[in-house]
Protein backbone atom coordinates (compact mmCIF):
# COMPACT_ATOMS: atom_id res chain seq x y z
CA UNK A 1 0.00 0.00 0.00
CA UNK A 2 1.50 3.22 -0.82
CA UNK A 3 0.34 6.98 0.69
CA UNK A 4 1.16 10.52 0.37
CA UNK A 5 2.36 11.43 3.83
CA UNK A 6 0.00 12.70 6.64
CA UNK A 7 1.72 16.14 7.47
CA UNK A 8 4.39 18.69 5.62
CA UNK A 9 7.17 18.96 7.25
CA UNK A 10 7.57 15.29 8.22
CA UNK A 11 10.24 14.00 7.02
CA UNK A 12 12.21 13.54 10.09
CA UNK A 13 13.48 9.69 9.67
CA UNK A 14 15.68 10.19 6.73
CA UNK A 15 13.85 7.96 4.19
CA UNK A 16 11.69 8.63 0.77
CA UNK A 17 8.46 10.77 2.02
CA UNK A 18 7.26 10.85 -1.38
CA UNK A 19 6.47 6.97 -1.77
CA UNK A 20 6.21 5.47 0.97
CA UNK A 21 4.87 1.29 1.37
CA UNK A 22 3.03 0.65 4.31
CA UNK A 23 4.18 -2.07 6.32
CA UNK A 24 1.51 -2.71 8.98
CA UNK A 25 3.32 -5.47 10.70
CA UNK A 26 3.98 -5.35 14.56
CA UNK A 27 7.87 -5.60 14.97
CA UNK A 28 9.10 -6.47 18.23
CA UNK A 29 11.54 -3.64 19.95
CA UNK A 30 15.34 -3.97 19.27
CA UNK A 31 15.72 -2.47 22.80
CA UNK A 32 16.98 -5.17 25.25
CA UNK A 33 14.03 -5.99 27.39
CA UNK A 34 15.64 -4.61 30.68
CA UNK A 35 16.09 -1.28 29.30
CA UNK A 36 12.17 -1.03 27.78
CA UNK A 37 10.38 1.68 29.30
CA UNK A 38 7.72 0.51 31.95
CA UNK A 39 3.93 2.33 31.93
CA UNK A 40 5.01 5.38 34.48
CA UNK A 41 8.40 5.77 32.86
CA UNK A 42 7.40 6.46 29.61
CA UNK A 43 4.28 9.03 30.80
CA UNK A 44 6.72 10.46 33.42
CA UNK A 45 9.47 10.92 30.52
CA UNK A 46 6.55 12.33 28.36
CA UNK A 47 6.27 15.01 30.51
CA UNK A 48 9.37 16.13 31.22
CA UNK A 49 10.01 16.33 27.87
CA UNK A 50 6.52 17.86 25.98
CA UNK A 51 4.30 20.69 26.92
CA UNK A 52 0.70 19.52 26.36
CA UNK A 53 -0.61 23.01 27.07
CA UNK A 54 2.11 25.41 24.70
CA UNK A 55 2.60 21.71 22.47
CA UNK A 56 6.41 22.74 22.22
CA UNK A 57 9.38 20.90 23.68
CA UNK A 58 10.57 21.60 27.55
CA UNK A 59 13.77 19.39 27.45
CA UNK A 60 15.72 18.18 24.68
CA UNK A 61 17.42 15.87 26.17
CA UNK A 62 14.31 13.94 27.32
CA UNK A 63 12.42 14.15 24.13
CA UNK A 64 15.78 12.44 22.71
CA UNK A 65 15.31 10.09 24.99
CA UNK A 66 11.75 9.16 24.35
CA UNK A 67 12.05 9.46 20.41
CA UNK A 68 14.72 6.69 20.78
CA UNK A 69 12.47 4.40 22.50
CA UNK A 70 9.19 5.15 20.05
CA UNK A 71 11.66 4.41 17.11
CA UNK A 72 12.57 1.18 18.34
CA UNK A 73 9.32 -0.31 18.92
CA UNK A 74 8.98 0.26 22.50
CA UNK A 75 5.41 0.21 23.29
CA UNK A 76 5.04 1.96 26.20
CA UNK A 77 6.71 5.30 24.45
CA UNK A 78 5.12 4.69 20.97
CA UNK A 79 1.41 6.31 21.57
CA UNK A 80 3.25 9.62 23.31
CA UNK A 81 5.11 9.99 19.94
CA UNK A 82 1.89 9.75 18.20
CA UNK A 83 0.65 12.68 20.89
CA UNK A 84 3.28 15.16 19.65
CA UNK A 85 2.94 14.39 16.27
CA UNK A 86 -0.39 15.10 16.30
CA UNK A 87 -0.12 18.41 18.54
CA UNK A 88 3.41 19.71 17.19
CA UNK A 89 1.69 22.09 14.18
CA UNK A 90 -0.26 24.07 17.29
CA UNK A 91 2.90 25.28 19.16
CA UNK A 92 2.37 28.08 20.80
CA UNK A 93 5.04 30.70 20.49
CA UNK A 94 3.78 32.92 23.04
CA UNK A 95 5.07 30.63 25.30
CA UNK A 96 8.99 31.20 24.32
CA UNK A 97 11.04 32.34 27.15
CA UNK A 98 9.05 30.81 29.45
CA UNK A 99 9.25 26.85 30.27
CA UNK A 100 9.00 25.50 26.06
CA UNK A 101 12.34 26.03 24.92
CA UNK A 102 11.75 25.57 20.83
CA UNK A 103 9.25 23.89 18.77
CA UNK A 104 8.85 19.91 18.38
CA UNK A 105 10.32 21.25 14.07
CA UNK A 106 13.02 23.35 15.43
CA UNK A 107 14.04 19.96 17.94
CA UNK A 108 14.52 17.83 15.10
CA UNK A 109 16.28 20.44 13.09
CA UNK A 110 19.22 20.62 15.92
CA UNK A 111 18.59 17.35 17.19
CA UNK A 112 18.06 14.71 14.90
CA UNK A 113 21.75 13.48 14.31
CA UNK A 114 21.65 11.91 18.39
CA UNK A 115 18.53 9.58 17.43
CA UNK A 116 20.87 6.93 17.59
CA UNK A 117 20.88 3.14 18.87
CA UNK A 118 23.02 1.88 21.38
CA UNK A 119 26.06 1.28 18.67
CA UNK A 120 25.47 4.56 17.27
CA UNK A 121 24.05 3.89 14.13
CA UNK A 122 21.10 6.55 13.20
CA UNK A 123 17.63 5.59 14.02
CA UNK A 124 15.19 5.72 11.34
CA UNK A 125 11.73 6.43 12.26
CA UNK A 126 9.17 3.52 11.70
CA UNK A 127 6.94 4.20 8.71
CA UNK A 128 4.05 3.52 10.78
CA UNK A 129 4.27 6.82 11.84
CA UNK A 130 3.41 8.35 8.62
CA UNK A 131 -0.13 6.61 8.71
CA UNK A 132 -2.35 9.11 11.18
CA UNK A 133 -4.54 6.58 11.30
CA UNK A 134 -2.48 4.07 12.76
CA UNK A 135 -2.88 5.12 16.04
CA UNK A 136 -6.60 2.98 16.16
CA UNK A 137 -5.15 0.23 14.79
CA UNK A 138 -1.90 0.14 17.06
CA UNK A 139 -4.25 0.52 19.93
CA UNK A 140 -5.62 -2.06 19.17
CA UNK A 141 -3.01 -4.77 18.15
CA UNK A 142 -1.33 -4.06 21.11
CA UNK A 143 -4.09 -4.57 22.88
CA UNK A 144 -4.62 -7.80 21.53
CA UNK A 145 -0.88 -8.51 22.10
CA UNK A 146 -1.61 -8.32 25.84
CA UNK A 147 0.35 -5.13 26.37
CA UNK A 148 -1.11 -4.08 29.60
CA UNK A 149 -1.15 -0.13 29.02
CA UNK A 150 -3.71 -0.65 25.72
CA UNK A 151 -5.44 -3.29 27.15
CA UNK A 152 -6.53 -1.25 30.33
CA UNK A 153 -7.45 1.17 27.89
CA UNK A 154 -9.26 -0.86 25.64
CA UNK A 155 -12.27 -2.70 27.61
CA UNK A 156 -15.65 0.13 27.44
CA UNK A 157 -18.47 0.84 29.48
CA UNK A 158 -21.59 -1.08 27.87
CA UNK A 159 -23.38 2.33 28.79
CA UNK A 160 -22.35 5.86 27.81
CA UNK A 161 -22.27 8.01 31.05
CA UNK A 162 -24.33 11.44 30.35
CA UNK A 163 -25.07 14.40 32.52
CA UNK A 164 -28.26 13.04 33.96
CA UNK A 165 -28.56 9.86 36.15
CA UNK A 166 -28.45 6.78 33.67
CA UNK A 167 -29.70 3.49 34.33
CA UNK A 168 -27.50 1.03 33.12
CA UNK A 169 -28.73 -1.02 30.42
CA UNK A 170 -28.00 -4.66 30.48
CA UNK A 171 -25.27 -5.72 27.92
CA UNK A 172 -24.63 -9.03 25.99
CA UNK A 173 -22.39 -11.62 27.47
CA UNK A 174 -20.27 -11.20 24.06
CA UNK A 175 -19.33 -7.60 25.04
CA UNK A 176 -18.65 -8.37 28.63
CA UNK A 177 -16.24 -11.51 28.28
CA UNK A 178 -14.27 -8.99 25.26
CA UNK A 179 -14.48 -6.71 28.58
CA UNK A 180 -13.04 -9.05 31.01
CA UNK A 181 -10.28 -10.41 28.27
CA UNK A 182 -9.15 -6.75 28.22
CA UNK A 183 -9.30 -6.05 32.11
CA UNK A 184 -7.64 -9.58 32.74
CA UNK A 185 -4.29 -8.51 30.24
CA UNK A 186 -3.98 -5.14 32.09
CA UNK A 187 -4.26 -6.92 35.55
CA UNK A 188 -1.60 -9.75 34.03
CA UNK A 189 0.46 -6.25 33.43
CA UNK A 190 0.21 -5.12 36.69
CA UNK A 191 -2.69 -2.99 36.72
CA UNK A 192 -5.41 -3.34 40.40
CA UNK A 193 -8.44 -3.09 38.10
CA UNK A 194 -10.30 -5.95 40.24
CA UNK A 195 -13.22 -3.56 40.70
CA UNK A 196 -14.07 -3.32 36.79
CA UNK A 197 -13.68 -7.03 36.67
CA UNK A 198 -15.66 -7.97 39.37
CA UNK A 199 -18.38 -5.74 37.99
CA UNK A 200 -17.88 -7.26 34.47
CA UNK A 201 -18.26 -11.10 35.88
CA UNK A 202 -21.23 -10.60 38.56
CA UNK A 203 -23.18 -8.08 36.79
CA UNK A 204 -25.32 -7.96 33.26
CA UNK A 205 -24.89 -4.16 33.13
CA UNK A 206 -20.75 -4.08 33.30
CA UNK A 207 -21.25 -2.13 36.93
CA UNK A 208 -21.60 -2.13 40.82
CA UNK A 209 -24.65 -0.18 40.50
CA UNK A 210 -27.65 -0.09 38.72
CA UNK A 211 -27.04 3.58 37.67
CA UNK A 212 -24.15 6.71 37.32
CA UNK A 213 -25.21 8.66 40.29
CA UNK A 214 -25.03 5.27 42.37
CA UNK A 215 -27.78 5.12 44.29
CA UNK A 216 -28.72 2.08 43.82
CA UNK A 217 -26.55 -0.86 44.00
CA UNK A 218 -26.36 -4.24 42.50
CA UNK A 219 -27.00 -7.20 44.99
CA UNK A 220 -24.92 -10.19 44.63
CA UNK A 221 -28.09 -12.41 44.34
CA UNK A 222 -28.96 -10.32 40.48
CA UNK A 223 -25.76 -12.05 39.40
CA UNK A 224 -25.79 -12.81 35.65
CA UNK A 225 -27.01 -16.30 35.12
CA UNK A 226 -24.72 -17.41 32.64
CA UNK A 227 -21.97 -17.00 34.92
CA UNK A 228 -20.59 -20.15 36.15
CA UNK A 229 -19.71 -21.90 39.59
CA UNK A 230 -16.12 -21.24 38.78
CA UNK A 231 -16.16 -17.49 38.03
CA UNK A 232 -18.41 -16.59 40.49
CA UNK A 233 -15.88 -17.71 43.22
CA UNK A 234 -13.27 -16.57 41.55
CA UNK A 235 -15.11 -13.28 41.17
CA UNK A 236 -15.50 -13.15 45.16
CA UNK A 237 -11.43 -14.22 45.50
CA UNK A 238 -11.17 -10.87 43.74
CA UNK A 239 -13.54 -9.00 45.88
CA UNK A 240 -11.32 -10.21 48.70
CA UNK A 241 -8.36 -9.05 47.25
CA UNK A 242 -10.13 -5.87 46.91
CA UNK A 243 -11.20 -5.72 50.29
CA UNK A 244 -7.71 -6.33 51.72
CA UNK A 245 -7.04 -2.94 49.99
CA UNK A 246 -10.04 -1.56 52.07
CA UNK A 247 -12.67 -1.53 49.47
CA UNK A 248 -16.00 -1.07 50.84
CA UNK A 249 -17.44 -2.80 47.49
CA UNK A 250 -14.94 -5.49 48.20
CA UNK A 251 -15.69 -5.94 51.55
CA UNK A 252 -19.61 -5.96 50.51
CA UNK A 253 -19.30 -8.77 48.16
CA UNK A 254 -17.41 -11.74 50.11
CA UNK A 255 -20.25 -10.31 53.13
CA UNK A 256 -23.00 -11.12 50.46
CA UNK A 257 -20.91 -14.38 49.70
CA UNK A 258 -20.99 -15.73 52.56
CA UNK A 259 -24.70 -14.52 53.73
CA UNK A 260 -26.28 -16.55 50.66
CA UNK A 261 -23.55 -18.73 49.79
CA UNK A 262 -22.86 -17.61 46.77
CA UNK A 263 -18.92 -17.96 45.39
CA UNK A 264 -18.33 -19.28 49.25
CA UNK A 265 -19.91 -22.08 51.38
CA UNK A 266 -22.81 -20.29 53.05
CA UNK A 267 -21.93 -19.23 56.80
CA UNK A 268 -23.79 -16.82 58.78
CA UNK A 269 -21.14 -16.12 61.23
CA UNK A 270 -18.81 -15.04 58.64
CA UNK A 271 -20.98 -13.19 57.12
CA UNK A 272 -21.93 -11.33 60.21
CA UNK A 273 -18.05 -10.54 60.76
CA UNK A 274 -17.27 -9.17 57.17
CA UNK A 275 -20.75 -7.30 58.11
CA UNK A 276 -18.57 -6.25 60.93
CA UNK A 277 -15.62 -5.25 59.55
CA UNK A 278 -17.85 -2.63 56.78
CA UNK A 279 -18.38 -0.36 59.45
CA UNK A 280 -14.90 -0.93 61.32
CA UNK A 281 -13.32 0.32 57.84
CA UNK A 282 -15.98 3.45 57.56
CA UNK A 283 -14.96 4.27 61.15
CA UNK A 284 -11.50 3.87 60.18
CA UNK A 285 -11.44 6.18 56.76
CA UNK A 286 -13.02 8.63 58.61
CA UNK A 287 -10.35 8.87 61.44
CA UNK A 288 -8.15 9.46 58.86
CA UNK A 289 -9.66 12.12 57.49
CA UNK A 290 -8.78 11.36 54.03
CA UNK A 291 -11.72 11.41 51.61
CA UNK A 292 -9.46 11.03 48.76
CA UNK A 293 -9.20 7.42 50.14
CA UNK A 294 -12.20 6.35 49.07
CA UNK A 295 -15.47 6.89 47.06
CA UNK A 296 -17.60 8.21 49.64
CA UNK A 297 -20.04 9.50 47.47
CA UNK A 298 -20.78 6.24 46.37
CA UNK A 299 -21.18 4.64 49.68
CA UNK A 300 -24.70 5.40 50.82
CA UNK A 301 -26.86 2.54 49.49
CA UNK A 302 -23.86 0.48 50.92
CA UNK A 303 -24.13 1.36 54.13
CA UNK A 304 -27.98 0.99 54.11
CA UNK A 305 -27.88 -2.69 52.39
CA UNK A 306 -25.09 -3.54 54.92
CA UNK A 307 -27.33 -2.07 57.72
CA UNK A 308 -29.79 -4.42 56.49
CA UNK A 309 -27.98 -7.18 56.41
CA UNK A 310 -26.67 -6.89 60.17
CA UNK A 311 -30.03 -6.54 61.10
CA UNK A 312 -31.20 -9.67 59.33
CA UNK A 313 -27.90 -11.59 60.84
CA UNK A 314 -28.79 -10.08 64.68
CA UNK A 315 -31.99 -11.68 64.14
CA UNK A 316 -30.41 -15.28 63.59
CA UNK A 317 -27.55 -15.54 65.42
CA UNK A 318 -27.06 -16.74 68.84
CA UNK A 319 -24.70 -15.12 71.54
CA UNK A 320 -21.96 -17.85 71.10
CA UNK A 321 -22.60 -17.32 67.06
CA UNK A 322 -22.08 -13.37 67.65
CA UNK A 323 -19.53 -13.83 69.87
CA UNK A 324 -17.54 -16.10 67.01
CA UNK A 325 -18.12 -13.65 64.03
CA UNK A 326 -16.26 -10.87 66.63
CA UNK A 327 -13.36 -13.43 66.54
CA UNK A 328 -13.03 -13.43 63.31
CA UNK A 329 -13.70 -9.88 62.58
CA UNK A 330 -10.64 -9.17 65.23
CA UNK A 331 -8.35 -11.27 62.77
CA UNK A 332 -10.06 -10.08 59.58
CA UNK A 333 -8.49 -6.31 60.84
CA UNK A 334 -5.15 -7.72 60.66
CA UNK A 335 -5.67 -8.32 56.69
CA UNK A 336 -5.71 -5.10 55.98
CA UNK A 337 -2.88 -4.10 53.72
CA UNK A 338 -3.70 -0.67 52.29
CA UNK A 339 -6.19 2.20 53.77
CA UNK A 340 -5.76 3.83 50.97
CA UNK A 341 -8.04 1.91 48.36
CA UNK A 342 -8.13 4.83 45.74
CA UNK A 343 -4.74 4.87 45.42
CA UNK A 344 -3.95 1.47 45.49
CA UNK A 345 -6.92 1.54 42.54
CA UNK A 346 -5.87 3.84 40.34
CA UNK A 347 -2.05 4.89 40.83
CA UNK A 348 -0.26 2.08 41.59
CA UNK A 349 0.94 -0.68 39.23
CA UNK A 350 2.69 -3.86 40.41
CA UNK A 351 6.52 -3.64 38.63
CA UNK A 352 6.80 -6.41 35.82
CA UNK A 353 9.28 -6.59 32.92
CA UNK A 354 8.19 -5.16 29.64
CA UNK A 355 7.59 -7.37 26.78
CA UNK A 356 9.34 -6.42 23.19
Amino acid sequence: MVIEPVKQNRNFGFVDAKNITMDYTIYPSTIPESQLLRIEEAEKLYHQAFHDGFNGVLSPKALVELIKHAWQWDKNAMFYYYNILRKHELYDKEAEGGEVTMSFTEFMKKYRDQLVDNNGKPLIEPVVFKDEDMEIYLRKKFADLKYPKFAHESWHYCSDILSDNVVWQPCSDEQLEENIKYINYALEGGYHCYENLTAHMLFQQGFHYKDSDHEKINKLTEYRKSLTSENLKLAIDYAKIMAEHSSIIGILRVTEAYLYGLGREQDPVKAYAWSLLSDYARQKLIELDNYLAWDYYELPPVWEYNKQIQTRLKQILTPVQKQAAQKELAMLKTKIIDWNYNHWKREQIDDFHPKP
